[in-house]
């Protein structure tokens, strides 16, 4: 029953009635406003995030940077980046901490108040690291869980316990009725077998003694009732104790849900809590960002200009890398093609050496094949 309904009850006048009802419009009003106002809170601070997280590319960059904002409205922070450009290797040599300088400030302030600048550099935002990605999806998710928590009231905690709980009574009648079905089928297999295993004795061992083995039959069936009746009536007794232990327990079931109720009215308070400070925590973390942000940028710039020291050496190294390789490859090329040259005047010497001797063979064969013939024409 409703607090309005309660009221009535009680001949309350229609003035005052009037006001509880507007009073509980009012509430509910508020409520949805300041629900609307975290939701907003929480979305600016995401898309302060997303423009955090590209704003180091985006001062790597300041010839692109400038080539995408000239002409728009955002035409300002050109100017300003340009400015701490020129003012950069100035603030590195005093070691100036980034929130000590004006102009990172400036930056640093511009870019958060029109935080929408990252739709104008897609590149930046689609081909972020996995750390970035990682801080924006949890950004998002807080928001997700925000505004499920916010919207969410204790009726609608408490209907929904309700239907799992309808759920899992339905679940648990539908698994005995599975297993009492399962249990049916196997004792009819296993009867069926039985049947079929004493008709085939019968007929293959007993064929000459049927009417004996008739009054035997009759006499287990009436065994057979006995037994079935005891069994039903065992059954039936276990049954009523079974329903006896149900009903205990649903009665055990209700109370635990009339405390579960109760604990969960006394959660969603304890809850409500751990948002408030999480929001503070939220903002704190913001602020833990920013200064992280600004440190970040600077040891940036001193391994980008430690890398410009170490290229310039290595191309200095490189040249002279190159003439030494030049005169090393006109040696390797000249003595190759020596040794080709030998070796090729090696391989025709032995096949002049091979030919000579194979012809020199052949030729004495020859001679001696022809003083044999010789020979055998004088006989």
């Amino acid at each position: 029953m409703s607090l309005t309904e309660m009221m009535r009850g009680k001949s309350m006048p229609v003035d005052k009635e009037n006001d509880i009802k507007l009073a509980q419009h009012e509430f509910a009003t508020v409520r949805i406003v300041q629900i609307g106002c975290v939701l907003n809170v929480l979305a600016e601070a995401i898309e302060r995030v997303k423009i955090s997280l590209i704003m180091p590319k985006l001062l790597e960059h300041p010839a692109h940077m400038a080539k995408i904002l000239n002409g728009t409205k955002y035409e300002k922070a050109v100017h300003l980046v340009e400015s701490f450009v020129r003012r950069r290797e100035f603030i590195l040599r005093e070691k100036r901490p980034p929130l000590m300088d004006h102009g990172i400030i400036q930056i640093i302030d511009f870019f958060q108040r029109n935080s929408r600048i990252y739709l104008l550099f897609p590149s930046y935002y689609n081909h972020m690291g996995e750390n970035e990605k990682k801080l924006l999806k949890a950004f998002e998710m807080l928001y997700d869980l925000a505004k499920d928590r916010l919207y969410r009231t204790s009726t609608d905690a408490i209907a929904q316990e309700r239907q799992l709980h309808a759920m899992y009574k339905q679940n648990e009648v539908v698994k005995t009725q599975v297993e009492e079905l399962h249990q049916k089928i196997q004792d009819q297999k296993a009867a069926i077998r039985k049947r079929m295993a004493d008709k085939e004795a019968y007929l293959q061992n007993y064929e000459d003694l049927l009417m004996k083995k008739k009054r035997e039959k009759n006499e287990r069936i009436q065994k057979e009732i006995d037994r079935c009746t005891r069994l039903v009536k065992a059954n039936k007794k276990l049954s009523l104790e079974r329903q006896a232990d149900l009903e205990e327990q649903l009665q055990k079931t209700r109370n635990n849900y009339t405390l579960t109720t109760n604990t969960y009215l006394k959660q969603e308070k304890i809850f409500r809590e751990e948002k408030n400070k999480l929001l503070i925590q939220l903002q704190a973390l913001i602020k833990k960002y920013d200064h992280s942000i600004g440190e970040k940028m600077i040891e940036n710039m001193e391994l980008a200009e430690e890398h410009k020291k170490a290229k310039k050496a290595l191309d200095e190294y490189m040249i002279g890398f190159r003439k030494v390789e030049r005169v090393y490859k006109q040696i390797v090329v000249k003595r190759e093609e020596e040794e080709a040259r030998q070796r090729q005047h090696r391989i025709l010497l032995f096949a002049m050496n091979r030919a000579a001797i194979k012809i020199q063979k052949y030729w004495r064969k020859w001679k001696r094949h022809m003083r044999k013939k010789n020979k055998r024409s004088k006989k």
